[in-house]
């Protein structure tokens, strides 16, 4: 009775964080410091017992939505509101047009390339999305538009990586989506949509992910808004909301209760504009059309949705909770892979000092505290408070500026990490004592000292 409850009681907890889940897993790197020299996650320390009950809990709630949307097919009520949607699916090149001219004119005021976190790297990058947006208002040009928004996606690909870029892969989708929507080939024509879906869910299932990777980027978030975690343990509402954030994108991916999922995103977007303000506005609005587009359009008639391959109910059902899962352990891996690549290229292995760097103006040297909570999942979640000093990751192995740089965490006394932001986490421990101590450092790593004494701080840890 009491595992019975148990299930019982998580399963409202996955519920209710449905309607949350967006909120704290909009895309992290619009709100928080964060730097892929912060060491990620190893796969065997995210797959742990909640990830896998996360996992098999969501392959059931997957299940019985296949019931749930055959049920919902065959309600009066549901099939008035899907018709009257369908009668307006003529509007969906009109939505997108307008979403994509604003996000690029949104994105050439805020001297962005598309998305808000990726700074403009060339002055034509400015000029050329006021470009594509004006061309959008001519039907003859649209297509040139989403062309060139293909372009700049695979511009901002060489500026800042594909692994950083397909956070964005719903970019190159939409251009496609403008590119083809006024062909003559029905079948060139009617793959906008496939595509459109495939690619607004593997971004989300993508962010997703990112939020198990990378936990400490999402805590300066939380600390922030500790109101979005409805009173839950900090690293299950992480790995809940990140479940659900992947759920969605497959859902949409497989094309599973597509207007009402649809419905359901684009609200829960426009509620997390109350938290974050313009920035989430500037980020998603493309996002919003797309998913305005999915109400309007439902499935598509001419490419079958991927859950409906299948028509006996048993082997869809099995097809939506089998593919959930390969396509989670395809993704967690390939995410690891490169998230580790990415911190081994650009951190390069811990180095020790060469010498100390004298602050001298005491009152105005850097100070730093560190705290310690324990992850009851997968290790200790590290926050460092600092003072007259700037986390600057961005400009690793340069001259350093007066108060800026990284700072190095210990174990023992044994080096194990560099830090670029507030937050850091540390694996699983075995029983014991530790000391665990960081220190300041310029990005030419000098010690920042007062009078040859460095500048640190330290506490103790018991794991029993």
């Amino acid at each position: 009775m009491k595992i019975i409850l148990k299930k019982k009681t998580y399963l409202f907890l996955f519920i209710l964080l449905f309607g949350t889940a967006i909120t704290a897993s909009g895309h992290v790197k619009w709100f928080a410091d964060f730097s892929f020299n912060d060491q990620p996650l190893t796969l065997s320390e995210a797959v742990g017992p909640l990830f896998i009950f996360l996992t098999v809990l969501s392959m059931v709630v997957i299940a019985a939505m296949v019931f749930l949307d055959k049920k919902l097919q065959s309600w009066p009520l549901y099939q008035t509101i899907d018709g009257w949607l369908q009668e307006r699916k003529g509007n969906s090149l009109l939505i997108m047009r307008i979403v994509a001219g604003a996000t690029l004119l949104l994105s050439w005021q805020g001297d962005a390339i598309l998305v808000p976190e990726l700074p403009v790297t060339a002055p034509w990058v400015g000029w050329a999305q006021f470009i594509l947006a004006f061309m959008l208002l001519f039907d003859r040009l649209v297509k040139y538009s989403g062309a060139g928004i293909i372009v700049l996606y695979v511009f901002a690909i060489f500026q800042y990586g594909m692994f950083h870029m397909l956070d964005h892969l719903l970019f190159a989708g939409a251009g496609y989506f403008l590119m083809v929507s006024q062909s003559q080939n029905a079948v060139i024509k009617e793959s906008r949509l496939p595509v459109l879906y495939a690619t607004v869910g593997f971004s989300l299932c993508w962010l997703a992910i990112e939020k198990i990777i990378y936990p400490q980027w999402a805590l300066y978030i939380l600390e922030q808004n500790p109101q979005l975690t409805l009173g839950l343990d900090v690293d299950f509402f992480l790995m809940s909301a990140a479940f659900v954030e992947f759920a969605l994108g497959y859902l949409l991916i497989i094309c599973l209760l597509q207007r009402p999922l649809a419905l359901v995103i684009t609200l829960v977007f426009f509620s997390t504009t109350l938290v974050f303000g313009k920035v989430e506005v500037i980020g998603h609005t493309l996002a919003h059309g797309a998913l305005i587009v999915f109400l309007l359009e439902g499935p598509g008639k001419l490419y079958k949705a991927p859950i409906t391959f299948h028509d006996k109910m048993s082997l869809r059902t099995a097809f939506g909770a089998v593919n959930f899962v390969v396509l989670l352990a395809v993704l967690m891996v390939g995410y690891t892979q490169g998230a580790w690549h990415q911190y081994e290229t650009q951190s390069g292995p811990v180095a020790e000092e060469q010498a100390v760097l004298n602050v001298p103006d005491e009152e105005s040297a850097p100070t730093v505290d560190i705290f310690a909570t324990e992850d009851r999942l997968t290790g200790w979640n590290i926050r460092v408070e600092t003072e007259n000093f700037t986390f600057v990751p961005e400009s690793v192995g340069l001259p350093h500026e007066p108060g800026e740089g990284h700072a190095h965490l210990y174990i023992n006394d044994e080096k194990v990490d560099r830090i670029y932001g507030r937050y850091t986490h540390i694996g699983p421990l075995p029983p014991g004592e530790y000391t665990i101590r960081v220190t300041l450092t310029t990005n030419s790593h000098q010690l920042y000292a007062v009078d040859d004494e460095v500048i640190s701080d330290e506490i103790e840890i018991s794991v029993e």
